[in-house]
């Protein structure tokens, strides 16, 4: 879980100022492995999953996918 929050935390101070859209990128799909991860060993130890850590998944995949920030993304683009 305290890689989770280092990747949150990292990805809030990338969002303050100027947005590096890169940098904010690689910290997405940081934070994205980390609840992956920790979203494994919950289920591992059979373990539910929190819905707020089910939703950020759901969220960050999403986002992980997304072609490129400057074209407009429906959920229905991907297959």
């Amino acid at each position: 879980m305290s890689q989770v929050s280092a990747a949150r935390a990292r990805v809030r101070s990338l969002r303050a100022g100027t947005v590096d859209r890169e940098q904010l990128q690689i910290a997405h799909g940081v934070l994205l492995d980390a609840m992956e991860r920790y979203a494994a060993e919950l289920d591992r130890r059979r373990l539910p999953t929190p819905p707020s850590l089910r939703d950020d998944l759901r969220l960050y995949r999403e986002l992980q996918v997304r072609p490129s920030a400057a074209k407009a993304y429906r959920p229905r683009d991907v297959t």
